[in-house]
């Protein structure tokens, strides 16, 4: 093998088949034999959003691209790419566990000249201060000079799927190791931006990411403060936004969420009190995003009380809607489930999302998605895919709270 690629999930995935189609001979690995099937068969959405369907498939069909379930092990290659998840802990700080499993696998496979990329999200140090001396403990051999070392996150937007048209950052261990991952990196990306060390490489995704917290964070004050002057929000930003420089528009929500979003500003503030630092903008930011989803479900009170429509705890509440973001397969810190299981606490609730079939609330119990027209009092909107009709009910009320506002489609 050319390269093996260890997470066949939304960064994992489409840099295999950008390595195929670059003529490597690639094989992706995944520790779920079920994500492992799901990409084998074609399954529709089994691309995550970040791979066209047509893509993969080529790559499959041409033999470049071949899976395999962990547990069958790692072969030999040039070139290992790690694209494992990092989620937080409940004190925000990494979760290094199911990345160093995936440097330890590779560590035993891999033989003195090969490189080794980690695309997944680190916080600073981590390359360096965990994997690195990991890594040489396992295979035995010397960073910088028997193997080579790289940090290069991956920017992805899910729905999107040119991923390799965005400038990837890289960073080596040594001059040597940024040179070699530059020259592989630029065979699966269109541009390339190299910076002196990989604690610079995270620090440039964690504070890509922690930017658009903050600026959604006060796109949702902002909305607060519109509301209480009797002015559209809407008309505030679209003004806001002509002007051509020193502005860039952030539209408020029920809360960001997603594998990076909010996981990154954790990941800024741990790393930043771990030197003694304190970020009271990112972590004011973070109190205002994790906010939204209960200030979400007053302001549904609200409107129903304003409207002489039951309370929620005689309603039954139908959720259109669940994922992070429109037309993406993907829940993790959701905000309209965060709202689903506030409203659990007190109201029938279901749902009704045709990405997510199923749905495990914070209290242990199962939801399977409704159809639109389900039984139901009241429907909140939360999350619009695009890809499927505006939700319209002639019998019920239907508000739209993918704004972070209701407001009542008519």
């Amino acid at each position: 093998m050319d390269i093996v690629v260890v997470g066949l999930g939304f960064t994992g995935l489409p840099t295999a088949v950008a390595a195929a189609r670059a003529g490597m001979a690639v094989l992706g690995v995944d520790a779920s034999a079920e994500r492992v099937r799901e990409i084998a068969g074609r399954r529709p959405g089994c691309g995550l959003g970040t791979v066209a369907e047509q893509e993969l498939d080529a790559a499959i069909a041409s033999a470049r691209l071949s899976l395999r379930h962990n547990a069958d092990g790692i072969p030999h290659a040039g070139v290992y790419v790690l694209c494992v998840p990092t989620p937080a802990d409940r004190h925000g700080r990494l979760d290094v566990s199911l990345l160093t499993r995936a440097a330890d696998d590779v560590a035993k496979a891999m033989r003195p000249g090969a490189l080794v990329v980690v695309q997944s999200t680190c916080s600073p140090g981590t390359v360096e201060e965990v994997l690195l001396p990991r890594i040489s403990a396992v295979s035995g051999l010397c960073a910088g000079l028997d193997f080579h070392l790289a940090h290069s996150p991956v920017r992805t937007d899910p729905g999107n799927v040119a991923v390799d048209t965005v400038p990837r950052v890289v960073a080596g261990y040594t001059p040597r190791c940024t040179e070699l991952a530059v020259r592989f990196v630029s065979r699966v990306a269109h541009r390339v931006v190299a910076v002196s060390s990989p604690r610079a490489a995270e620090l440039v995704k964690i504070f890509e990411n922690t930017f658009r917290m903050v600026n959604i964070s006060l796109a949702n004050e902002l909305a607060a403060l519109c509301r209480a002057q009797r002015v559209d929000v809407g008309e505030v930003l679209e003004a806001a936004g002509s002007k051509p420089y020193g502005f860039l528009r952030h539209r408020p929500g029920p809360g960001a969420g997603g594998d990076c979003i909010p996981v990154s500003a954790g990941f800024f503030t741990a790393s930043a009190r771990r030197h003694g630092l304190h970020s009271p903008v990112v972590e004011a930011a973070i109190a205002v995003n994790n906010a939204m989803p209960a200030h979400t479900v007053h302001r549904v009170r609200e409107a129903l009380a304003a409207r002489g429509l039951p309370p929620l705890r005689r309603s039954r509440v139908l959720v259109a809607g669940v994922t992070y973001k429109p037309d993406t397969a993907n829940v993790r810190q959701s905000a309209a489930v965060r709202v689903i299981n506030e409203l659990a606490a007190e109201a029938d609730v279901a749902y009704h999302d045709p990405y997510v079939p199923t749905l495990v609330l914070d209290d242990g119990s199962t939801l399977t998605s409704q159809p639109v027209g389900a039984p139901a009092d009241i429907v909140l909107v939360m999350t619009k895919h695009a890809a499927h009709e505006p939700v319209r009910r002639d019998d019920v009320p239907v508000f739209d709270c993918s704004s972070g506002d209701p407001v009542e489609v008519v």
